[in-house]
């Protein structure tokens, strides 16, 4: 158990939960279903030469093969409300855990759903409540007002039934709003970080600064100091969103 949590721990420090890729691979790859999800070879290469990490889809499809390959027992759930989340189940000496690496959230170590988790740490206050045999309520709060709520489904499914998911997932429309703004973030021993467009959230367990950027020169040098994205990847998110009518820097 001890080696799980170090592994999830790990990951949530390396590689961020961020959408350049998202765009990235929807512009230059494909634009629905199982064909948008890179390979581990291109994910791997991708994180290694431009910093980025992925979504849900990508980070923990990618880290179940990872606990595969190292001998774990995985399988794939989903949690519903809103776009569909995969997520993990992961057994251990005969109990299963719930394990996310592609929530953008503290859920440094394995949950037993059983046992209804409730913990407050990086700004944010997490509940796992049960809500009948096999499903699950996992609320993340901040100053006391959810701001995200699913529902886990703890029988396993296949990846293959997420490809309808994605390409929903990536409906280029106004209604989907991680289609019209970039987001990442990043965890550390001290602090999560996380940026929405041009404003940086710095979370501890006692504090959060907010910094707003109204320059991109600044906000490329921050991106590549925090997370390691690269200028280019950068630049392409800012045309992205730019193209869908969302202008965040005026002209430096």
């Amino acid at each position: 158990m001890e080696y799980l949590r170090f592994l999830i721990k790990r990951h949530l420090h390396r590689f961020p939960f961020e959408n350049l890729s998202k765009f990235h691979y929807y512009s230059n790859r494909a634009r629905s279903g199982l064909q948008w999800l890179p390979d581990t070879a291109t994910f791997l290469g991708h994180h290694e030469n431009e910093g980025v990490g992925g979504n849900c889809y990508i980070l923990n499809v990618h880290f179940g093969e990872l606990l595969k390959s190292l001998g774990f027992a995985v399988e794939t759930v989903r949690a519903v409300n809103g776009n569909m989340h995969l997520a993990n189940k992961v057994s251990v000496e005969g109990k299963s855990y719930y394990v996310d690496v592609g929530y953008g959230a503290p859920l440094f170590e394995p949950l037993d759903p059983e046992e209804q988790p409730r913990f407050s740490r990086r700004g944010e206050d997490v509940e796992i409540t049960r809500i009948e045999t096999g499903r699950y309520m996992i609320d993340r709060r901040v100053n006391g007002q959810s701001f995200v709520t699913k529902i886990i489904e703890w029988t396993p499914v296949t990846i293959e039934s997420f490809g309808e998911a994605i390409t929903h997932s990536l409906r280029d429309e106004e209604d989907n709003p991680f289609m019209r703004r970039i987001v990442a973030t990043l965890f550390n021993q001290e602090a999560a970080y996380s940026v929405v467009n041009q404003k940086l959230f710095i979370k501890t367990d006692k504090s959060t600064e907010v910094h707003e950027y109204s320059r991109q020169a600044d906000w490329m040098a921050m991106m590549q100091k925090l997370f390691g994205f690269r200028p280019e990847r950068l630049q392409e998110a800012v045309r992205f969103v730019e193209e869908r009518g969302v202008r965040l820097f005026a002209e430096d």
